[in-house]
């Protein structure tokens, strides 16, 4: 953890300003304490990051699913290039459209800028060709939040891709100590342990909250959502991603499951039982492939939101996550794209872009 940290975070109890138990204060704090300095309540440092929740929200179901969730994925035991079947390139372009940024190209794939005018320059006798220069970083200066950041690889790709903005991963889960270790050489990216009940960050200080896949989990989404939209200052924007309420094939499977005590099984046998789920499943999704590339299908399928999700390619690892993701968690609820529009019109925010896979909502704050 890095000091500076500390002015951009207050007490998740009472909202009281923190400081280190220690008398040295050195750049990096990778052990020990934050103290309260109004309740007096002390949270712990460890890897470096601060362990801002209750023993009660450490201890939670969803903390130790998607622990186990999270600390596979990172040793291996799921996806390794993508997430959910999405690669970083396509996590970073889904960021910066729900949130309106238009990025040089260059500067959002990592390449350097090309010279341009090489041919004029030798036309006129082999000037010295010119070299492009990157309009501004449309984040910089900007404060971002990740809240649930899950794998992390979005935050710290983000990170690297806009140096000047400093950005905030909060997750309740406790492997959101791989991401910190992956932050090491990002002084903009600082991470945190909370609950999305109780956010440890001064209010109204981000100008863009991203929280994608999250909310819907913890059993009380518009309190969650509440809670979100208190950090977002005046003209920031906050995006929001839930589940549509639809049918859906694995869902159901899901329910035929908790009657037979689902969530009383151990993590690793929910995560076998998605192993073996998997293999069917892309059976199933190859046929869909199949019938979606039919020359009398293939413009329909096109045309239709849900069929384009339906028949996107998939592989078995992608599959096993997306089977513990819909399994493993106790609450998986669902909603319209009008309910959550008006989650941002009830709370002083103008709903201004939709996310093409619902429901995905992107909101400004007016007010």
């Amino acid at each position: 953890m890095r000091t500076c940290l500390i002015e951009m975070l207050v007490c998740p109890s009472c909202g009281g300003k923190l400081r280190l138990t220690r008398d040295d204060v050195p750049a990096e704090v990778t052990s020990g304490a934050l103290l309260c300095v109004d309740c007096a309540l002390e949270y712990p440092i460890a890897d470096g990051v601060p362990q801002l929740l209750s023993a009660r929200e450490r201890e939670s179901h969803v903390a130790a699913s998607f622990g186990f969730e999270w600390q596979t994925f990172h040793d291996g035991g799921f996806e390794s290039d993508t997430v959910f079947g999405r690669t970083i390139d396509e996590d970073v372009a889904q960021f910066h459209d729900v949130f309106g940024v238009r990025p040089e190209t260059n500067r959002s794939t990592g390449a350097a800028a090309k010279p341009v005018g090489e041919a004029a320059g030798k036309a006129v006798g082999g000037a010295a060709a010119k070299t492009a220069t990157l309009p501004p970083d449309p984040l910089a200066g900007l404060v971002v939040a990740d809240i649930g950041c899950g794998s992390g690889k979005l935050t710290v790709e983000l990170a690297r891709r806009h140096p000047g903005t400093t950005f905030l991963a909060v997750d309740v889960n406790p492997a959101i100590a791989e991401v910190a270790r992956a932050a090491r050489d990002l002084p903009n990216l600082h991470v945190v342990r909370a609950s999305v009940f109780a956010l440890p960050v001064r209010e109204q200080s981000v100008d863009r909250l991203w929280c994608n896949g999250v909310i819907h989990h913890t059993g009380a989404t518009e309190i969650a959502f509440a809670a979100l939209t208190r950090l977002v200052r005046t003209g920031g924007e906050l995006f929001v991603w839930v589940y549509q309420r639809k049918l859906s094939p694995l869902v159901l499977v899901r329910d035929l499951l908790r009657p037979l005590g689902l969530h009383r099984w151990s993590h690793r046998t929910v995560y076998r039982v998605c192993r073996a789920l998997s293999f069917p499943t892309l059976v199933g999704v190859r046929a869909l492939n199949a019938v979606a590339a039919l020359p009398g299908v293939r413009g329909l399928a096109a045309r239709s939101t849900h069929a384009r999700i339906l028949t996107r390619r998939r592989a078995y690892d992608e599959l096993t996550l997306t089977w513990f993701d819909v399994l493993s968690p106790r609450h998986r609820d669902t909603y319209t794209t009008a309910e959550v529009e008006r989650w941002f019109e009830h709370s002083g925010f103008e709903p201004v872009r939709r996310y093409w896979w619902p429901v995905g909502v992107t909101g400004r704050r007016s007010a």
